[in-house]
């Protein structure tokens, strides 16, 4: 039916908030990915990914509203009509230095949590049976404790980022450090630690 030629451009920089919190989404940044590659529809994402077209559908939705997809061609297949998308970029980045300072630690924060909820969810689906570590820690710091603590994770980052590898099993790290809530210290320290 309509159809649409859409070349993704190198790199598109997100600064609005609606659109990086469509983007930074474990599945919607492979739905991106996907399509920055090729036009496919819902269904041919989902039998990529294994999963219901149903599961799919509010994530093609979200990013075809904030932009980040196109529908690019309907096909009339005789029982339905089938709509084929195309990512605008073949890249992404989030620059956002814009806005007050509160806005952009509730954004890290909700990215963060969205991510805990994804994985959370697959887990429940999977059964997955690799080593899960959580640490919830409550410090007084100084404003040079966050920076040199911040540094220092940086580096241990760059350390096992450079250990890349095709093997082995895939972790997310999902790390946050951000101002408590009260003057009264919670309990100093909760680990939680599941080995295989």
């Amino acid at each position: 039916m309509s159809n649409e030629d859409l070349t993704p451009v190198p790199l598109a920089t997100l600064a609005d908030d609606k659109q990086i919190r469509a983007y930074i989404h474990p599945t919607r940044m492979i739905i991106l990915e996907l399509l920055g590659k090729e036009k496919q529809s819902v269904s041919g994402v989902a039998r990529h990914l294994g999963v219901h077209p149903a599961n799919l559908t509010h994530h093609f939705k979200l990013l075809e509203k904030t932009g980040l997809i196109k529908l690019v061609e309907k096909r009339d297949t005789g029982k339905n009509l089938e709509k084929f998308y195309r990512a605008v970029a073949y890249h992404f980045a989030v620059d956002r230095v814009g806005g007050p300072p509160a806005n952009k630690q509730a954004l890290v924060l909700s990215i963060l949590r969205d991510n805990l909820t994804v994985a959370l969810q697959s887990l429940r689906r999977k059964g997955d049976e690799q080593a899960v570590l959580g640490v919830l820690l409550t410090l007084r710091l100084i404003p040079e404790d966050v920076t040199e603590l911040q540094q220092s994770l940086a580096k241990l980052l760059e350390e096992f980022s450079a250990r890349r590898t095709d093997t082995g099993a895939i972790y997310t790290l999902n790390l946050s450090i951000y101002p408590g809530e009260t003057e009264q210290l919670p309990a100093n320290e909760v680990i939680i630690r599941e080995d295989d």
